[in-house]
């Protein structure tokens, strides 16, 4: 699945600049080519369970665990975690100020970066990239926001409107199921998405604005319209009143994964 929107307006801050300016330096990261070795993060420096090459030089270990977070391998890799930041990041910096949103935002790609040389098996291979960082971005949102609609593609080729739960509740489950039994040759840093998601949820009350409030409902948001284009979308959204008892939202709940479990085997195995 690929997040592209959603509609969850801001309350505190009038633009989130800090969110701008941390996917304006992932892009200019990406853009200059910064050497790998100087600025990546290598697990084995960290942990001591693998070989450092000589030639690894540049900053120390404990710098690269904020610098390794704005390199990315190639194109897609940089636009893929840019899309979701783009889209979440904006409701968690309102939520928390744009001070400590930077600080946020910081500490979960350390955990991120540290998650990953602790638990990885392949400790002598480098880490880039900010998906430990948005794991957290995402993490926060799901506390305040789990019932928000967003514009996701399932499959990466159906919009249909969904909350926000499904996407990150969905993607944490991949990143738990990969981070256990995936193949190493993947090269995909799966405990740094589960550290940083950690962080989120330990990082969020302390950091938080007092009068924002966590797992706020479905109608504190507004009849979100993407550009007029819901009326030909598939609304995933469920349509359970407030005060609905547990056995509704939860029928609603496995529907919705239904649907995304019937689309995946559709997409890999019929049209593959």
């Amino acid at each position: 699945m690929l997040v592209i929107g959603d509609k969850n307006p801001l309350c505190h801050i009038r633009r989130p600049w800090v969110n701008h300016a941390l996917i304006a330096l992932c892009v200019l990261g990406y853009l200059l080519g910064l050497s790998v070795p100087g600025f990546a993060l290598l697990p084995a420096e960290i942990s001591g369970l693998g070989s450092v090459p000589d030639d690894w030089v540049g900053l120390h270990w404990s710098l690269r665990l904020l610098s390794y977070t704005f390199l990315h391998a190639d194109i897609w890799h940089l636009l893929g975690n840019l899309i979701v930041l783009w889209v979440f990041g904006d409701n968690v910096e309102d939520a928390m100020g744009h001070a400590r949103y930077l600080l946020f935002f910081a500490l979960c790609a350390m955990a991120g970066g540290l998650a990953e040389a602790l638990l990885t098996s392949s400790p002598e291979l480098p880490i880039v990239g900010a998906s430990g960082a948005i794991a957290g971005v995402m993490a926060a949102y799901l506390l305040m926001h789990p019932r928000a609609r967003i514009l996701i593609l399932a499959a990466f080729r159906f919009p249909v409107i969904a909350p926000a739960s499904l996407f990150v509740g969905l993607s944490i489950g991949l990143d738990v199921l990969m981070a256990l039994f995936a193949d190493d040759k993947q090269q995909v840093a799966w405990w740094a998405h589960l550290g940083g998601f950690g962080a989120g949820l330990v990082l969020l009350l302390p950091l938080k604005h007092r009068d924002v409030t966590l797992f706020q409902p479905a109608d504190a948001y507004p009849v979100e319209s993407f550009g007029g284009a819901h009326r030909y979308l598939l609304d995933l959204s469920p349509k359970t009143q407030v005060g609905a008892r547990f056995t509704d939202r939860a029928v609603a709940a496995f529907k919705i994964v239904a649907f995304f479990l019937l689309i995946t085997v559709l997409v890999e195995v019929v049209l593959a």
